[in-house]
């Protein structure tokens, strides 16, 4: 009797063994399969707008570069913050590029969105760390050499800045995608909210957020609502709602940026392309086939673009997908008018 139970158990044993094995070959197999479909040839932008040219403007150093923030410097150059190293890169209009600020815990850990001040200092979203489970944030200042690296106020844990900018009189506002709101930093060197988003969708979270010099107005956008407003100034400076000058509901949207004429030139996220809303309302696509077009920054009629490539940083997926080596900003060359 004792021995036929043993047999007993060791055939179950074995069935068990069979069929764990089985499994983890097959869950495996399934594994590999989906990262070769998600890891295809990589895709090159181009250029939709008649008469202008996509190409790749700097590589960036690295397998973690994950270009998150953009802007242009008062010195002509361009400066490009990490979201994953904290590296802040100076480059060139020709592409030259250097790190300007090397990233690291007394420094910056993750650029989410950047801005430089009117005496030339630069002011960088601190995310802390790429992980997209863990969502904080705080405000740093470099200085305008370089050489130092202050935080500015403080905000709450629950609090996620991403995108900031600064207007006519060189105040500091960002938007805060948890709270749905954009904050400023008022004269006593404290974060107040300035205006809180229209909750048209179950969700509010705003994003790319620019000051329209040409007409002294905020403009942000709503990737949750697929939503660009423009935003106006009281005489006191409080937020006046002047409308929507754009508006999707199934498009999700990240950085945008003004050009000389006060034209929105803005990233469309989940298409990967960069469009630009003209002056009559009317949405031109500039170009296409980005790797997650995340912020745009426009100089001398030449419009700069961060490939973030970020699907690789989600949880289980970053074993499934690589991102799409080397990480570049890219550029478009806009035809002369």
């Amino acid at each position: 009797m004792a021995t036929q139970t043993n047999k007993r158990q060791r055939r179950i044993l074995g069935v068990t063994l069979f069929f764990v094995v089985s499994l983890i070959f097959i869950c495996g197999l399934t594994a590999l399969l989906i990262r070769s479909a998600f890891n295809t040839e990589r895709r090159e932008s181009k250029a939709v707008l008649a008469g202008a040219s996509s190409d790749t403007f700097v590589e960036l150093p690295g397998d973690r570069a994950y270009p998150g923030a953009l802007t242009i410097g008062p010195d002509g150059n361009i400066y490009a913050g990490s979201f994953c190293t904290g590296d802040i890169w100076q480059i060139t209009p020709a592409g030259e590029r250097t790190t300007w600020v090397k990233g690291g815990s007394k420094t910056i850990e993750a650029a989410s969105g950047m801005a430089f001040a009117p005496d030339g200092s630069l002011y960088v979203i601190d995310r802390k760390d790429c992980d997209p489970r863990r969502g904080q944030g705080q405000i740093k200042r470099i200085s305008a050499d370089g050489q130092t690296v202050e935080q500015i106020g403080k905000l709450d844990n629950d609090e996620i800045p991403h995108s900031i900018t600064f207007d006519k009189d060189g105040v500091l506002y960002f938007t805060d995608t948890q709270r749905g709101t954009i904050l400023k930093l008022n004269e006593a060197g404290e974060y107040e909210t300035w205006w809180i988003l229209p909750e048209v969708s179950n969700e509010v979270q705003p994003t790319g957020l620019a000051y329209d010099a040409v007409t002294d107005d905020i403009v942000v956008a709503d990737t949750a609502a697929g939503i660009v407003y423009r935003i106006d100034f009281e005489a006191d400076r409080s937020p006046k709602l002047l409308g929507t000058v754009y508006s999707e509901d199934d498009r999700e949207l990240d950085g945008l940026t003004i050009d000389d004429l006060g034209r929105v030139i803005f990233t469309i996220y989940d298409t990967n392309k960069v469009a630009r809303i003209e002056l009559n309302g009317e949405i031109t696509v500039l170009a296409e086939d980005f790797r997650e077009p995340s912020d745009v920054a426009y100089l001398d009629n030449t419009v700069y673009v961060t490939n973030l490539d970020s699907v690789s940083l989600a949880p289980v997926i970053s074993f499934l997908v690589d991102p799409s080596l080397p990480f570049t900003i890219d550029k478009i060359t806009l035809p002369a008018e």
